[in-house]
């Protein structure tokens, strides 16, 4: 079994910190959102970050 580089630790951390950074940018902007046609698709974008982030911890 291979060790995981500390190149592979700083680019999960650099993926982490970048789709961490989507969702409050997400958040914010449906926070500020008053369209319900626009809050759902920011809604589901959400939704997409958030599976997005998901997927990249299940492979750590």
């Amino acid at each position: 079994m291979t060790r995981p580089s500390q190149r592979d630790f700083t680019h999960n951390a650099s993926v982490d910190q970048k789709v961490d950074q989507e969702i409050a940018s997400l958040l914010t902007a449906i926070e500020q959102e008053k369209v319900p046609d626009r809050l759902t698709e920011l809604a589901v974008a959400l939704q997409n970050a958030l599976i997005q982030k998901r997927r990249c911890e299940t492979h750590n």
